[in-house]
């Protein structure tokens, strides 16, 4: 093969990843960092991706590592000093029923419940996915996700009276 074929089977194959897996990525992010800072890290971390495709389409947990990939370009650029921001009622991409209220009870848990409760009640994800993203125990997220489920209900209701 040529050098320009090498590089189009890199370049199709890296599209495929983050076709397949860069959705899962934004969404961890995201919940770490709310919106715009886990937007940008997210794109931080697949630039990296591309930078560095030959070694990492080899890994077994590609997004894993990307996930704290994102992490650090958080912490190096001081990005971590920005609330985490959630979308508000009027935003476009924002479903009609959900309460606007929920997104700032959600600033309100730890980074790891908030993760740990989008991923698993907003998108779907199995705990055993969820630890293998984060690089921690699918003990710990069942505690997260208990922890934070129980203090999104306590701060409901507390905000409802």
């Amino acid at each position: 093969m040529g050098v320009r074929a090498d590089e189009s089977l890199r370049a199709e194959r890296f599209e495929a990843f983050v076709r397949d897996e860069g959705l899962r990525l934004r969404r961890a992010l995201i919940a770490r960092y709310g919106v715009e800072q886990g937007t940008e890290v997210a794109a931080d971390a697949l630039r990296y991706a591309w930078e560095h495709w030959d070694r990492l389409s080899t890994m077994a947990n590609p997004v894993g590592y990307l996930y704290r990939v994102g992490q650090s370009a958080s912490r190096r650029e001081r990005r971590w000093r920005r609330e985490v921001s959630f979308p508000s009622r009027d935003t476009s991409y924002v479903d009609s029923s959900v309460d606007g209220e929920l997104f700032d009870v959600l600033a309100r848990l730890t980074a790891a419940q908030r993760e740990s409760v989008l991923l698993v009640h907003a998108y779907g994800w199995s705990y055993e996915q969820v630890a293998e993203v984060l690089g921690i125990r699918v003990t710990a997220v069942r505690n997260h996700v208990h922890r934070g489920t129980a203090k999104l209900r306590r701060l409901l209701d507390d905000d409802a009276r």
